[in-house]
């Protein structure tokens, strides 16, 4: 399985670090950082496409649905016909450990990338902001 992670500005090196101190994975992530210069990013996702066989999956993380980043990779992946590389837009760090955690040769699927998606979600967190002394088993119910 190969992971490509391709954001505005900072934030693909961002989750790479916190990957890396989370899993130790983060070398296994290849990650663009885009719009820090001028430079066209464009040929390091051809690179990554290209990189990925008929004979394995990979995963590219993009961090805002229909941004300047994700539409760049559609462009790129999709005239190239390569159902084995699956684009998760509107990315975070929950989704990325999912994937990036599976057991080793796990196959992916649309169906699982749809349930660890909605494991990941963006959760609220509420709590009762009066002091409750009581139980505090109950602090993320």
């Amino acid at each position: 399985m190969k992971y490509l992670i391709a954001t505005h500005g900072k934030l693909a090196s961002g989750f790479q670090s916190s990957i890396n101190i989370l899993t130790g994975k983060g070398d296994s992530v290849k990650v663009i950082d885009a719009y820090l210069d001028n430079s066209d990013y464009t040929p390091k996702i051809d690179e990554f496409i290209d990189s990925v066989s008929d004979d394995e999956q990979a995963v590219i993380f993009t961090d805002l649905y229909g941004g300047s980043v994700n539409q760049k990779v559609v462009t790129r992946l999709v005239p190239k016909g390569k159902g084995n590389i699956f684009l998760i837009a509107n990315s975070n760090l929950a989704i990325i450990l999912s994937i990036l955690l599976l057991p080793e040769g796990t196959k992916l699927s649309d169906d699982k990338i749809k349930e660890l998606i909605d494991e990941s979600a963006i959760k609220p967190v509420q709590w009762n902001t009066q002091a409750n002394d009581d139980n505090d088993d109950d602090f993320f119910d």
